[in-house]
């Protein structure tokens, strides 16, 4: 599990570096308006982006069930019918997104300052979302089969072009180049990783016909991946409207802590892939006591990480902080005062966040995605309860302990679930 998530680990910092680098392009060399700009989208961008992240781990959960039962003809079948549900999602979800995307973020209370870039970027970027989901799908399906160094290489790639893009297209461009250099980036990381899917011999022979079967499978544990985040994510567009209402400084200093907040993740989604893949895997093979034995050896692996990180955050987060704006000494002082406040709550509420990631990646890999859709649904009440009892009596301090509150009761479900439902299953097995 530790070789295989490795790979994965510096994937996601390689995605969150490179994310990084955007905001940081845009931040020094377009100002701290436009930063806030991109800031402003994030809850938006990350409700759509969280659906198509769920919904491809579910797909994923299907091809290493598959694989681990050396169901080779079942996998191909799960794979092309994936491949349809996946472009019509993206070719709607695009249209949708790139259309709707001022209404939105007016809706959102969008500072009038900001709305223009923010309307801009965030349409560019959902109207090229058929990319990133057929992205995802394709490292899902590597990572099914215990791949994950093609999807790190994939990130490489990615990261390199990304960085170059934005600093060729943010002059001429302004935000729509800095959008435009994240998708052609994922582009070729795509084509990439659906060249080496191809080269394993998996795809042989699969043809182009969907299959019934596996379409309610995928359905069956994708779409209820990609409702539990999306759940989340309403949390944070309620969230983002309070946010929205303390002015440019404020959306910009907390836009800069979910940043690197995005980094303190790494392990955890490293971790919760791992885990998923792991227990998918071995629970297609009827091996529930390996099953038992990797979520062992994931809740170390979770706890010492998140220990590691947060501690890392609190050292040194003021400082990445500050390599993502620059301008009036003042508006950059505000900015990053804002910004250290919201990452030390979020630092401290690490360790739980990391087993909430480990039971719910066990909970998925043994495909019963109920219990992660009504964890979704306990940290979106927990959130919108936070904001509006919290906030009139804390103010600024009620918004930053929204995401937070969240998570606890969320914990606690998926933690009691996963040892019942265990039980169950070892009582099964005997």
């Amino acid at each position: 599990m530790l070789r295989f998530s490795i790979p994965l680990l510096l994937t996601n910092v390689l995605q969150m570096v490179y994310s990084l680098a955007d905001s940081a392009v845009v931040g020094r060399m377009l100002g701290v308006e436009a930063f806030a700009s991109v800031g402003a989208t994030g809850s938006t961008f990350w409700l759509v982006m969280s659906a198509v992240l769920g919904t491809s781990h579910g797909f994923g959960t299907v091809f290493a069930q598959r694989f681990g039962a050396k169901d080779m003809d079942g996998l191909r079948r799960a794979f092309v019918t994936a491949v349809y549900i996946t472009a019509a999602l993206g070719v709607g979800i695009g249209l949708a997104g790139g259309l709707g995307s001022r209404a939105l973020l007016r809706l959102l209370n969008t500072p009038p300052e900001l709305l223009d870039g923010a309307a801009l970027y965030l349409s560019i970027l959902l109207g090229g979302m058929l990319i990133t989901f057929a992205y995802n799908l394709l490292g899902a399906a590597l990572r099914a089969m215990g791949d994950s160094q093609t999807p790190l290489r994939a990130m490489i790639i990615a990261s390199v072009l990304n960085i170059a893009l934005d600093i060729a297209l943010v002059i001429p461009f302004g935000m729509a180049g800095i959008a435009a250099a994240t998708l052609l980036a994922q582009s070729f990381a795509c084509i990439y990783c659906f060249v080496i899917l191809r080269k394993t011999g998996a795809l042989k022979d699969c043809g182009f016909k969907g299959d019934r079967q596996s379409a309610k499978a995928l359905l069956r544990l994708g779409l209820p991946l990609g409702l539990r985040n999306a759940s989340i994510e309403i949390g944070g567009l309620i969230v983002q409207w309070h946010i929205n209402g303390y002015g440019a400084e404020f959306v910009a200093g907390v836009a800069a802590a979910k940043r690197m907040y995005s980094l303190l993740l790494v392990a955890a989604g490293a971790g919760e892939a791992a885990v998923a893949t792991f227990v998918a895997q071995n629970f297609g093979a009827g091996r529930i006591d390996r099953v038992k034995q990797g979520v062992r050896a994931g809740l170390r692996l979770m706890l010492v990480s998140s220990g590691i990180i947060m501690a890392l955050s609190l050292l040194c987060g003021r400082f990445i902080l500050g390599l993502l704006v620059e301008g009036d000494h003042d508006q950059v002082a505000a900015v990053l005062d804002a910004g250290m406040r919201q990452l030390q709550l979020l630092a401290y509420g690490l360790p739980v966040l990391y087993l909430l990631f480990l039971y719910r990646s066990a909970l998925q890999g043994i495909g019963k995605p109920l219990i992660p859709v009504l964890s979704g649904f306990a940290e979106l009440a927990f959130r919108i309860a936070a904001v509006l009892f919290l906030t009139p009596v804390l103010g600024e301090t009620g918004v930053l302990l929204a995401d937070p509150a969240g998570w606890v009761p969320a914990t606690l479900l998926l933690i009691i679930s996963y040892r019942l439902i265990f039980r169950k299953l070892r009582g099964c097995s005997k």
